[in-house]
């Protein structure tokens, strides 16, 4: 599901995640992500996935001493039901979303339906942005569509330079594959990146990982497994 004509059959671990910036002077997050019981109740096929949970959304928080009603801003990478699941939860919270994922998202195409909830999107605080937006000194968003309509990245200024948070669902190997991918796993492989398995535009989405992988000091997939092994990023 993360590496298109690639991989398939082949199993990986895929936290569901969300991202806390801090150093701005204000509580923001990235995603609100979801819980592994939600997941599964989500829709029926979800069932047949083998979920394993972590933690909360209000246990994520707290490792970091917030609870939902201390965030101030919420930026969406898009809007597909495992990403903004817990959105609703931050009360307070101004909701930072591309105009073109707002729209599909309240009136999705039927073969993407399923990837987005409409009660997930009652209620919320929303801000739409066209393409480009510095958000806050050194936290700027940048459109990456093709996974979804309206997709966005996160580009946040740090002393180790210039992280990105991947606005669309990857892992380590859509920005860096193998070199001989082709010869090796199947001739319809992408080189020198490879689009992620869901795409609403590919030629969209191809672009979107070129762009990102050459504008980053550090790039950082939404669903890539070595996540869970980080703390403190950089």
């Amino acid at each position: 599901m993360m590496t298109y004509l690639a991989y398939y059959g082949e199993k990986i671990w895929r936290p569901y995640t969300f991202w806390v910036i801090e150093g701005a002077g204000r509580n923001i997050l990235v995603d609100t992500a979801i819980h592994a019981e939600d997941y599964r109740n989500y829709h029926p096929g979800c069932r047949n996935y083998p979920i394993e949970p972590l933690m909360t959304f209000e246990e994520g928080l707290a490792k970091v001493s917030l609870k939902p009603e201390d965030i101030d801003i919420v930026i969406q990478t898009h809007l597909h039901f495992d990403h903004c699941y817990n959105t609703s939860k931050c009360k307070h919270a101004k909701v930072i979303v591309q105009e073109a994922e707002w729209r599909f998202a309240r009136k999705p195409h039927p073969v993407f339906s399923p990837m987005y909830s409409e009660s997930l999107l009652k209620g919320l605080h929303v801000e739409t942005v066209r393409g480009l937006k510095k958000i806050l000194p050194g936290l700027e968003l940048i459109p990456s569509p093709g996974h979804s309509p309206g997709g966005q990245s996160v580009v946040i200024e740090t002393e180790a330079g210039r992280a990105i948070i991947a606005g669309f669902c990857s892992i380590k190997e859509n920005f860096y594959p193998a070199e001989d991918i082709r010869e090796r796993v199947s001739h319809a492989a992408g080189y020198p990146v490879m689009i992620p398995g869901i795409h609403f535009d590919a030629f969209k989405a191809y672009a979107s990982v070129c762009r990102i992988k050459k504008l980053a000091d550090l790039i950082l997939p939404l669903h890539d497994p070595e996540i869970m092994d980080l703390e403190v990023i950089p």
